[in-house]
């Protein structure tokens, strides 16, 4: 296959081909998949790089494990009382052992829009939350120990090393969304049980019989179901997963970014006033104590999510099984 990109006419495709193209060369690369959410990075993000016999760690990056969780609250819609839970959260932070990190994680309070496939019984009845969230300090330190851009092999002592602690910090980034999202809820007062509806990551090696996919913001379709988030100011989408050979069994993870975040001050704070950016175009609200990233996550800053969803369904590699509405994005 080599290197395939999965896109149609309309989807903004930021320039990471070059890129790919270099990493096609390196040792034991079979095949690429670009995703409708590529964009530029060290790594582009949206990507899946199959390899034989060798893996890479720089492919992953630092936040090994990272990926998302979707809980139903058991707290009625009709309860939310959203002026409160922003003075609640305004001025605080999660921090410690668990944290939600920086740039587009986030935890965010989201309400079922409209349900297409009643198979995980979605009720929209209930407030949903939706964590975005990785392996924090540990993926970080798991990272400056193999930054290198060299593969390690199959079968080796490093390869073998290596594949313990990024199994490590799947694990931890998978406890870490867990108890955000405990820590979140408290914070906001009301009684409430997460009950899991879907945990799946977009960020890790997965081991398969015939080879090793390294999945750099993009899920794997064996994982059956998964979110696909848009930006703070629109949709995300819970969907059903289907395997296909012709996007190396992978789905996106997101919307994917449209400008550089150094590119988005400059282009909306004369367009918005920051108080202004903490409300979204969907009327939800956003809670940060980082100001700068009321421009670089900005909804501009990213590509049309209906888009993404089109060509994935296009592609016959997803089912949508819910749209969800984001009310609270929470940054701290």
């Amino acid at each position: 296959m080599g290197i395939k990109i999965i896109k149609n006419e309309r989807l903004w495709l930021e320039d990471a081909i070059q890129q790919l193209e270099k990493f096609s060369r390196f040792k034991g690369v079979v095949d690429i998949v670009g995703l409708p959410d590529l964009h530029p990075s060290k790594v582009p993000v949206g990507t899946t790089i199959k390899t034989e016999h060798i893996i890479y760690p720089f492919f992953i990056g630092n936040d090994i494990g990272c990926g998302m969780s979707l809980y139903n609250t058991n707290i009625k819609v009709k309860k939310l009382n959203l002026d409160k839970i922003v003075k609640k959260l305004t001025d605080t932070q999660i921090c410690g052992k668990y944290s939600i990190g920086g740039g587009n994680h986030f935890a965010e309070i989201q309400i079922i829009d409209k349900v297409f496939d009643k198979s995980l019984n979605i009720d929209k009845n209930y407030a949903h939350l939706l964590i975005h969230s990785g392996s924090r300090n540990l993926g970080e330190e798991i990272y400056r120990n193999y930054a290198s851009i060299n593969g390690l092999e199959e079968g080796s002592q490093e390869f073998n090393d290596y594949m313990k602690e990024h199994d490590k910090a799947i694990n931890f980034a998978k406890e870490n969304r867990e108890q955000v999202a405990d820590i979140f809820m408290s914070m906001i007062g009301l009684k409430y049980s997460n009950a899991l509806i879907v945990d799946c990551i977009h960020n890790y090696i997965e081991k398969r019989e015939d080879g090793y996919y390294h999945h750099k913001g993009s899920i794997s379709a064996f994982q059956n179901y998964a979110v696909i988030a848009g930006s703070r100011g629109t949709y995300s989408y819970l969907v059903r997963c289907i395997p296909q050979k012709e996007t190396l069994y992978s789905i996106s993870h997101g919307a994917g970014r449209k400008w550089a975040r150094y590119l988005c001050k400059g282009r909306l704070e004369n367009k918005y006033k920051k108080d202004e950016l903490k409300t979204t175009q969907l009327g939800g609200k956003v809670i940060t104590n980082d100001k700068a990233l009321l421009y670089e996550e900005a909804s501009e800053a990213y590509k049309n999510i209906e888009d993404v969803i089109e060509i994935l369904v296009d592609y016959n590699c997803i089912e949508v099984v819910a749209r969800l509405k984001p009310v609270v994005t929470y940054k701290c």
